[in-house]
């Protein structure tokens, strides 16, 4: 990688957006992604476009909305047989520290090339980017406390209610085993940015009405709105998962503090307990992973756009999370009440 080739994005904490609404402009890191992203569309660096996609919000309570993008199930890089949680990184394998200069869109730290945004060659929606956090340690598809922290922090340099941040680890559809997140500007409102949670313990909540059982965390719980507590809370979280081999998926997006309000200013960081997926994933049907779980649907056969109804998908989501929510649920609870939880306000 030659590095000097890659522009440097620089911020600090002055450029964050704790609070913003879908009238508001965008932020200057908006600007710079929407451009440079736009940039290498025109270059024709991504394998198909993206840019007229057919979608609809499918009928009934939850608004689960679907996209057929049928490119992207015969036109992406073959994923990577996955057969452990601790599989370790292989560096023979195709992994992040290979990709071209022309993929990056800039870097977010030190210009060193180490914390970079890179396109995703082979996108779900039009904005469709990765995260890749401290990628020359050539890390497996585990999430870290630094790569979490990077993940908050990029959600809140945009000015955008529609920034969604995303997690699929191994065993739960990632498709390559070296740390990255996904992000993307989904510009569509969904049920999960104000759906009721009820409080399990301390600040974990679970989702009270949702076909995708599992857990959330709120911004705003937390005293005097700290983001290294809100990180390291959602870390602890997601580590037991690993430490216990339960496959997960992370969705980040943000929220109301109430529905009727018209600013978002809080931030949900959903976590879903899922049932595993082994093996190389089936590109061509509907699959179930961060996106999905959280309402959002890229279909990848015309025939399964068309057919696609909110109680098939609902029997899918239920099916992969209900029985290891369960599982996890009271576990989780004892782990966190032996761990030491934090006084809630």
């Amino acid at each position: 990688m030659a590095i000097s080739t890659i522009e440097h994005f620089k911020y600090d904490k002055k450029d964050f957006h704790f609070v913003t609404s879908s009238e508001n402009e965008d932020s200057k890191f908006d600007i710079v992604f929407k451009e440079r992203w736009s940039k290498l569309e025109q270059d024709n660096i991504l394998r198909y476009s993206v840019e007229h996609l057919e979608e609809k919000v499918l009928e009934g309570k939850y608004g689960f909305f679907a996209q057929l993008n049928i490119n992207r199930a015969t036109n992406r890089r073959k994923p990577e047989e996955i057969t452990s949680m601790f599989k370790p990184f292989d560096p023979n394998s195709f992994n992040f520290t290979k990709i071209l200069d022309k993929e990056v869109l800039f870097d977010i730290d030190s210009g060193n090339g180490d914390n970079i945004i890179s396109v995703n060659v082979s996108p779900i929606l039009w904005s469709h980017s990765l995260l890749l956090p401290q990628r020359f340690k050539c890390l497996p598809q585990q999430a870290t406390l630094y790569s979490f922290k990077k993940a908050i922090e990029l959600l809140l340099l945009s000015n955008s209610v529609n920034m969604r941040i995303l997690f699929n680890s191994l065993c739960a559809n990632a498709s390559v085993n070296h740390l990255h997140w996904h992000f993307c500007y989904l510009n569509q409102r969904m049920f999960l940015e104000t759906a009721p949670l009820r409080i399990l313990v301390d600040y974990l909540c679970i989702i009270e009405d949702f076909p995708s059982k599992g857990f959330c965390i709120k911004f705003l719980s937390f005293k005097e709105k700290n983001i290294d507590d809100f990180v390291a809370y959602a870390y602890k979280i997601v580590a037991y998962l690993q430490l216990n081999e339960i496959a997960h998926n992370i969705y980040i997006t943000r929220s109301k503090s109430n529905p009727d309000k018209l600013e978002f200013d809080d931030i949900r960081i959903y976590i879903w307990a899922r049932r595993p997926n082994y093996g190389v994933k089936n590109t061509k049907d509907f699959i179930i992973a961060a996106c999905e779980v959280f309402g959002h649907l890229p279909i990848r056969t015309q025939e399964g756009y068309d057919s696609i109804t909110e109680e098939y998908v609902s029997k899918c989501l239920e099916n992969v999370t209900t029985n290891i929510f369960t599982k996890v649920k009271e576990k989780l609870v004892k782990f966190l009440q032996e761990t030491g939880g934090s006084t809630r306000e």
